[in-house]
């Protein structure tokens, strides 16, 4: 089960308790009952004048039935659980790489990772998937004449790259948020279009261009 679906189970629970609570309290059931009817009995009176005396009175049981439901101890765990939930998420979806230097070495340590050997043969040269986090090694590439190219689609998660020291690169990141990291260059994301070439592309024997789409997520190309 992913932390998305268990939000919404535990938030789905806790109004439901909210829900019983308020269905349990007689008070709250009298007081909103009473200003709903007198709101209803105002708009069926002729006189203007019963009106407005109703509708103020019915304001009056509509503030008070308010007071209560916000003072219920489940309104403010519904309330607050989201939020929360959001902060400990974003701390948690933070990059905290750790360096991988043998090219063999195909399992990853970084937890919650997933280590993808690209181009071992030449058919394979795109990771899609709808999220998770991934390090892509492109230290046992075989690079084309021509240049090699990596796509990488995803909805979520952060990709790290590791690139060999004498391969040139042109990177191009579509992302709604995030934040894009290459070697020495960093910069946010908010739903824009980066595009990042190192000066030796053009020139280089070996060179690769990665095409990045992410909806959330960061993106770092490191030397190794």
């Amino acid at each position: 089960m992913n932390k998305f679906k268990l939000f919404i189970i535990i938030e789905i629970v806790l109004l439901v308790l909210l829900g019983i609570s308020l269905v349990r309290n007689p008070i709250f059931l009298v007081v909103l009952a009473i200003g709903l009817f007198l709101g209803y009995l105002s708009n069926h009176v002729n006189s203007w004048t019963a009106q407005k005396v109703l509708q103020q009175i019915a304001i009056g049981f509509g503030v008070v039935a308010l007071i209560m439901f916000v003072a219920n101890g489940y309104t403010w765990l519904a309330l607050l659980f989201p939020v929360i939930a959001a902060i400990l998420f974003w701390k948690s979806s933070s990059t905290t790489y750790t360096s991988v230097n043998d090219p063999r070495f195909h399992k990853s340590e970084d937890t919650g990772f997933e280590r993808r050997a690209i181009f071992d043969n030449q058919s394979e040269n795109a990771v899609s998937r709808l999220s998770g986090n991934d390090v892509i090694d492109l230290g046992c590439t075989t690079f084309q004449p021509t240049g090699n190219d990596l796509t990488i689609k995803k909805a979520s998660g952060n990709t790290k790259i590791i690139v060999p020291e004498d391969v040139a690169v042109m990177l191009d990141v579509t992302a709604l948020s995030g934040v894009v990291k290459i070697y020495d260059d960093i910069t946010k994301v908010n739903t824009e279009h980066v595009r990042y070439m190192t000066e030796e592309f053009g020139t280089s024997d070996k060179r690769i261009r990665i095409t990045v789409h992410v909806g959330r997520g960061n993106v770092e190309v490191v030397k190794g």
